[in-house]
């Protein structure tokens, strides 16, 4: 060839066209033509001789590999084979990934795949999604990392992403001389018993009048988490709600602990405490990481179900306090939590080592509490049908969104809009 061809001008897939046209023709010509064939070649395509002679002379050769697999040399198929591992979890599991991402309540992905693998024979054998699955997709379901996992759901999430802010409005009081301040890093971590107090304002866009509010109280050690709707921050109903928690958490409560909160921070409460041998302390002013464990919990256990909305009528506080009562047994008895084992700094990483268990097998698992309660939490577990709480959450949860609307006269769709503000 005299002329020249320009590097570029054509494509990968344009050459492998070439190489199969000429690819008869040079297999059945003799050694000067395979020569003069492969020299135009390579001039054409900016390819070397040898690499093109391999193409040609493999285009069309039947091969059969040891597992009785008919292969045919084609350079225009380049999809045969693709580098690296193959996936094994697609979108196939996607489906049944929301489903449980809704069934743990929209917790991490770390917390869906301890939900899965701690209530497996629940999921499995209950719930109508999951009943007839192939045992690959089980398989598949029961192995599958938290990573993987949220790399699945990531799209979903991005949609789904809430931004929300609230603000609260403690008091002082004189009472704080006589309680103790205690920081988080002088807390026992492993002392069942000690419950960290907090409470949720429902106050919507203002802070003006009287709403509700939630008591929220966290046992550190366990995660063992119990809400009660308070009618409004007078010091009878934070004592009463007190006093409910304080009877019906499967341990001996030793360590009552507050923020500056005056629905804390006062005689009825003090007095409470003393009466019941409650050790007493509370966080430094304007330091919300002294209550960490409860402050966790606003979200997951409260705002994620409640919202940002004000609620100030007696049907709403009837709504709210069913509501408290069925996601405390949600999230005691079924929901995984993360707390943290052990954390190891080398060179400039942080390495972190967790454990993710549901609140119940750490009560039973704690040398604390009695045998005879034990065999009663087992006992009371059992009777519990996950998914009929979590029905009924729902069912309380639009409950309370229709009292809400009913009471500003809007629609959905105006509360969603905004337009009645």
């Amino acid at each position: 060839m005299i002329s020249v061809i320009p590097e570029g001008v054509f494509t990968m897939e344009d050459r492998r066209k070439i190489v199969k046209v000429n690819a008869p023709q040079y297999n059945k010509a003799k050694k000067k033509v395979k020569s003069q064939i492969l020299r135009e070649l390579s001039e054409t395509l900016q390819k070397h001789p040898k690499y093109i002679a391999s193409l040609l002379r493999n285009t069309g050769k039947t091969i059969y590999t040891p597992f009785g697999i008919k292969l045919i040399g084609d350079p225009t198929v380049t999809n045969i084979h693709k580098r690296g591992r193959k996936k094994v979890y697609g979108q196939e599991l996607v489906p049944l990934l929301l489903r449980l991402w809704e069934l743990v309540g929209y917790r991490s992905s770390i917390h869906l795949v301890a939900f899965l693998r701690l209530n497996k024979e629940m999921i499995f054998n209950e719930i109508p999604t999951f009943k007839h699955l192939p045992a690959e997709i089980k398989d598949k379901l029961l192995t599958i990392s938290s990573a993987t996992v949220e790399r699945l759901l990531k799209p979903i999430k991005a949609k789904l992403r809430l931004k929300h802010k609230y603000r609260t409005n403690p008091f002082a009081s004189v009472f704080k001389k006589n309680i103790p301040v205690e920081p988080y890093f002088e807390k026992p971590k492993s002392q069942i018993g000690y419950m960290e107090l907090d409470i949720v304002h429902h106050c919507g866009e203002t802070t003006k009048g009287e709403f509700a509010y939630t008591l929220t109280a966290t046992d550190i050690t366990t995660d063992w988490t119990e809400l009660r709707a308070l009618k409004n921050k007078a010091r009878i109903w934070t004592k009463e709600a007190l006093e409910d928690v304080y009877n019906n958490v499967p341990f001996l409560v030793n360590t009552f602990h507050v923020d500056n909160d005056s629905a804390f921070i006062n005689a009825h409460v003090f007095n409470f405490t003393e009466d019941k041998g409650i050790r007493y302390t509370r966080s430094r002013e304007y330091k919300k990481n002294d209550a960490p464990y409860v402050e966790s919990k606003n979200w997951t256990m409260v705002r994620s179900y409640t919202g940002y909305r004000r609620y100030d009528t007696e049907e709403e506080l009837a709504i709210l306090k069913r509501l408290d009562k069925l996601i405390s047994l949600r999230h005691n008895y079924f929901i995984p939590t993360m707390k943290l084992k052990k954390k190891e700094r080398v060179g400039g990483k942080v390495h972190k080592e967790y454990d993710i268990n549901i609140p119940l097998n750490r009560v039973l698992n704690s040398p604390e509490v009695t045998a005879e309660r034990k065999r009663g939490l087992i006992e009371y577990k059992a009777s519990l049908s996950y998914i009929a709480i979590v029905k009924e959450i729902e069912s309380q949860t639009k409950k309370l969104g229709a009292a809400y609307r009913k009471k500003y006269s809007i629609t959905a769709d105006d509360e969603e809009n905004g337009e009645y503000f």
